[in-house]
């Protein structure tokens, strides 16, 4: 797991995004190192969101559309989190 501030430090695409109750960021990868999932940790009650998923949307693959989509997420889940 990679807690939420470490990975908008390292994503200049992610900068300002705010973590709408995002403690970390749990990411699969494949055999070959490739990012197939990223998943929201939430707190209060505990659960994952999943944030990303290239089974679900195979066409992005690069890592700033990986970003792109982990950034619109997180702010869609406003108020919900």
């Amino acid at each position: 797991m990679i807690p939420w501030h470490a990975y908008v430090a390292r994503r200049p695409a992610m900068a300002g995004c705010p973590s709408n109750g995002v403690l970390g960021l749990r990411v699969e990868w494949d055999g070959r190192g490739e990012v197939v999932r990223i998943c929201g940790v939430l707190g209060a009650p505990v659960r994952e969101v999943a944030l990303f998923d290239r089974v679900a949307d195979p066409a992005i693959l690069t890592s700033c559309e990986i970003d792109a989509v982990v950034r619109a997420a997180v702010l869609a889940l406003g108020d919900t989190a």
